[in-house]
């Protein structure tokens, strides 16, 4: 409020009557001069009153803080394939020709589906699990793909993990490649199983990526069945094999020739291990893993089908006069210190001179890493570098 001040402006009064009004008691100027004064006391008095009548100030309730919107997570589906062991590829090996069921999951970005997938294989001694590992955090490769927009789906090959466990000896190479090349057709068709209430999604892209033995399955899906978009081999070769790969396939040889054992966990027979002991086994495996992780992973090591040991090195002829036919882009991923090639030797550069039609390979070098490179501390380096080639070629 704003207060406005007047000024009065008073009549000229001569100086003798201004004395001697001063000088008579109760004179007209004492009058004012006590007048003022009991103004001013008032408005003292005044001014104190209303600071006690001060309103209070009223405050409105705090409103409750908005929820923060939830953050999409990477969408994990059940998947099952219905696929029949026949071998309809260009290596000559026998199956049993009976249906069964392969088992995985797929992994897709936590909104958008892609229009593209690869399907990933693993290799002796692994599972699904190579590709999905969690038993220690920061391992987990197909997760960290879904984060950069990648979908992949992986399985448990026929003889592994939740897929269906025949007899070790009804499978082999040839037989695991045609498998893929099902599944391949099916990601295409959408014609697979989905669990979780999700529809199946057919992919117009379908990529096809193996690890080690895995990678050997590859190739021969590519150069029989020439149905894939792109390929990706990591850690096989088909030559340079080190003296304790040798030794390793002929142990599992001996063992499937004198009868084999179950799968782990008791099913099926006719199965053998890649590496006949734990220290066997992390020794061709590993060179920069965390002590953890490879502790994790040779925990859940697996057995292996005898038709596919028996088969797999007998394969190596067959790849060599069929690898140059292979069309499409190829990532040729390789640790450094793998164990299971001659180290010191050219083995990699050797290898990916055989994709000699394809328009472009992309070297991928893991420095330090071992034969497992979804396990090894170059895990990092690994995701980062595949996601640049599966977004190269639409995958």
């Amino acid at each position: 409020m704003t207060t406005t001040v007047r000024r009065t402006v008073g009549t000229i009064v001569p100086m003798a009557v201004v004395l001697t009004l001063m000088l008579i008691p109760g004179g007209a100027l004492a009058a004012g001069a006590h007048h003022r004064k009991k103004t001013h006391a008032a408005t003292k008095s005044h001014k104190h009153k209303s600071h006690k009548k001060k309103k209070k100030k009223t405050t409105s309730p705090t409103p409750a803080p908005t929820p923060a919107p939830a953050t999409p997570t990477v969408r994990e589906i059940p998947v099952t394939f219905s696929v029949v062991n026949t071998n309809t590829s260009q290596v000559p090996c026998g199956t049993d020709g009976k249906q069964y069921t392969i088992a995985g999951t797929l992994i897709l970005p936590p909104s958008t589906t892609p229009a593209g997938v690869t399907l990933y294989a693993h290799g002796l001694g692994f599972g699904a699990w190579f590709w999905n590992f969690t038993a220690v955090p920061g391992y987990d490769y197909a997760t960290s793909e879904a984060n950069l927009g990648h979908a992949s789906a992986v399985i448990d090959r026929l003889g592994y993990g939740a897929s269906s466990i025949p007899s070790g000896a009804a499978s082999c190479v040839g037989g695991q490649a045609s498998i893929l090349h099902q599944i391949v057709q099916d990601l295409r068709s959408g014609a697979y199983g989905a669990g979780g209430g999700a529809a199946p999604i057919g992919f117009s892209r379908v990529g096809l990526a193996g690890h080690s033995a895995g990678g050997e399955l590859a190739e021969i899906e590519a150069y029989s069945f020439r149905d894939i978009n792109a390929l990706a081999v990591m850690d096989w070769a088909d030559q340079s094999y080190s003296p304790g790969a040798l030794t390793a396939f002929g142990e599992d040889g001996a063992q499937c020739v004198t009868g084999g054992t179950t799968q782990v966990g008791g099913q099926g027979s006719d199965y053998a291990s890649y590496g006949q002991s734990a220290a066997g086994f992390d020794a061709l495996m590993f060179a920069n893993a965390a002590p953890n992780v490879e502790a994790a992973a040779t925990a859940m090591r697996t057995n292996d089908p005898c038709g596919d040991i028996l088969s797999i090195l007998n394969a190596v002829a067959v790849d060599a006069l069929n690898i140059g036919t292979i069309k499409v882009p190829v990532a040729y991923v390789w640790g450094t210190q793998d164990a299971n090639y001659i180290i010191g030797t050219p083995w990699w550069s050797l290898q990916e001179l055989l994709y000699s039609e394809s328009p472009k390979v992309t070297d991928i070098t893991l420095p330090g890493s071992g034969h497992a490179v979804t396990l090894e501390r170059t895990f990092p380096t690994l995701v980062s570098q595949m996601s640049a080639w599966l977004t190269a070629n639409g995958l």
